[in-house]
């Protein structure tokens, strides 16, 4: 995400990046009364500290696109949280703010009582009633912008607690937040699911002198990627989309010019980029076709409605039965799709996938007699966004 914002720096106290965006950002609709996060809530203090090997919930347990907490983690050492019933602690009702703004908040629920928490996050104690508000506020596509902004020259894209706890947020008037509350819960109850097991310390045998030593060492059961037909079987084409030079995009639609389809469109963004027909595009997806991304860890799988050029960072699938495509998608998209899908990504910076791993993909028999629809995925922020603002 980039963001970019224009200030007078004349007779200013500070050049301080976040101060001065945080000044210039405005939310959605009418004016609104706004406070700062700290005047809402009360921040927390871990009460514990982890050495062993137990699943806790850290900023990376986080699905980025649907919230919830996917996959708890067994490496982490360090302070902690312990959810509770306590007074100290964390308890339901709670909110956790990951530093990364591209992540979404967590709202802490009764069956988390028990579990351990990173005291990387920015714990909160919001105020009766606001838990819901904040929680959606701060997860909310503009909500990310404004967390965003307060990383501007952060290393890694962090942001501080401190900054977090000074940035001022909408207050909703009462009937407002009784119109909004039943809609956000029911997006809230939306990011509940069964959670992967953790996954802890393993060993074991394996022959590296043939094979990929990147499955190899990637999961204690490689047998797991037998078990179904390979996606590359149900294919008559996987390819790759290409780059296409920078001034021959444009920004607007025009006459001779086809759509572009991203990884930010598959995430429910609109299209913000096209290129002419002529001479034609060297990837181009059809209705029914399959998208799935290339780069990245997120679990995009999306079933082509139109005509549109393909983005190098995607993978266009051709299925031999296109009546196949709801299905593949809804199982690529599902924990089960999802978790085979981090076994094959390579690369230890920018995760991708590789041609031959996602042929390599199984699908089982009984995933393709699914036989609903292949709803397109709104992340969380785009739902929260037009609940909120709209």
């Amino acid at each position: 995400m980039i963001s970019t914002t224009v200030v007078s720096l004349r007779e200013r106290p500070t050049w301080d990046p976040a101060a001065l965006t945080a000044e210039a950002l405005q939310w959605p609709g009418p004016s609104r009364h706004t406070l700062p996060l700290r005047d809402l809530s009360r921040s927390l203090l871990a009460d514990g500290w982890v050495e062993h090997d137990v699943p806790v919930i850290t900023p990376a347990s986080l699905d980025p696109v649907g919230g919830g907490i996917r996959k708890r983690s067994r490496k982490y050492r360090g302070a902690a949280f312990q959810v509770g019933s306590q007074e100290r602690g964390l308890r339901a009702g709670d909110v956790l703010v990951p530093m990364n703004p591209d992540l979404p908040l967590l709202l802490v629920r009764p069956e988390h009582v028990g579990s351990l928490v990173s005291s990387t996050f920015l714990a909160l104690r919001p105020h009766d009633g606001l838990a819901l508000w904040i929680w959606a506020v701060l997860t909310s596509r503009t909500g990310r912008q404004f967390r965003s902004h307060l990383a501007v020259g952060s290393a890694g894209r962090s942001t501080t607690k401190a900054a977090l706890l000074d940035l001022e947020i909408p207050v909703p008037p009462l009937a407002e937040a009784g119109a909004t509350e039943g809609r956000l819960l029911a997006i809230e109850q939306g990011t509940h699911r069964e959670e992967e097991e953790a996954g802890g310390t393993w060993w074991r045998t394996a022959d590296l002198t043939t094979g990929d030593w990147s499955i190899a060492l990637a999961t204690p059961n490689p047998d797991v990627l037998d078990f179904g037909i390979p996606l590359g079987d149900l294919c008559s084409e996987i390819a790759r989309g290409r780059a296409v030079p920078r001034e021959d995009y444009r920004e607007a639609p025009e006459p001779g010019y086809l759509a572009v389809t991203d990884i930010a469109v598959l995430g429910g963004k609109p299209v913000r980029r096209w290129v002419p027909l002529e001479p034609r595009p060297r990837v181009i997806a059809h209705p029914g076709d399959l998208f799935v991304a290339a780069v990245g860890a997120r679990p995009h799988a999306v079933v082509a409605i139109a005509e549109t050029a393909v983005d190098r960072n995607l993978f266009v699938l051709r299925l031999r039965d296109p009546s196949l495509g709801p299905a593949v998608a809804h199982y690529l998209n599902g924990q089960t799709g999802y978790g085979l899908r981090q076994v094959l990504l390579t690369g230890d910076f920018i995760p991708g996938m590789r041609k031959n791993n996602l042929a390599r993909l199984p699908i089982p028999a009984e995933a393709l007699e699914y036989t609903g629809r292949a709803e397109p995925l709104v992340p969380l922020d785009l739902q929260l966004e037009h609940v909120l603002w709209d």
